[in-house]
């Protein structure tokens, strides 16, 4: 009997996780007046969560592809004193992420791009 519980309550959901664990990392020319050079990336595709580093916020619109995953989010406490947009796109079969960043008082948007994969803690560098 507990041999069926776990067979058809836990193990699905273990293999239909609707979370995705990325570690993104900046590999471009111009890396050195980069302030971010690594980010974590979770996504979790059931609630639109997505945490970026330090940042956590729920995604207002959010649209999974089988191409690529984006998300738009508004109002987010992402600069000092002010809120402002955030909004991303990656490439499932190239890994690429694609972030734009924009406050609320101005028309420039800020973006940054990552080659990104699935984290694994054995990858660690120290």
């Amino acid at each position: 009997m507990i041999r069926i519980f776990l067979l058809f309550f836990i193990f699905p959901k273990i293999i239909f996780s609707a979370e995705l664990n990325l570690i993104c990392t900046n590999n471009y020319i111009d890396v050195r007046s980069l302030d971010v050079k690594d980010v974590f990336l979770i996504i979790d595709y059931k609630t639109k969560r997505i945490e970026l580093g330090g940042l956590n916020f729920f995604a207002d619109n959010f649209k999974v592809t089988d191409s690529n995953i984006s998300w738009h989010a508004s109002d987010i406490d992402i600069y000092p004193e002010s809120k402002g947009n955030v909004s991303g796109i990656i490439g499932r079969y190239s890994g690429q992420l694609v972030l734009n960043f924009q406050k609320n008082s101005e028309d420039k948007i800020s973006s940054l791009t990552f080659n990104c994969k699935k984290f694994e803690t054995k990858q660690k560098k120290f």
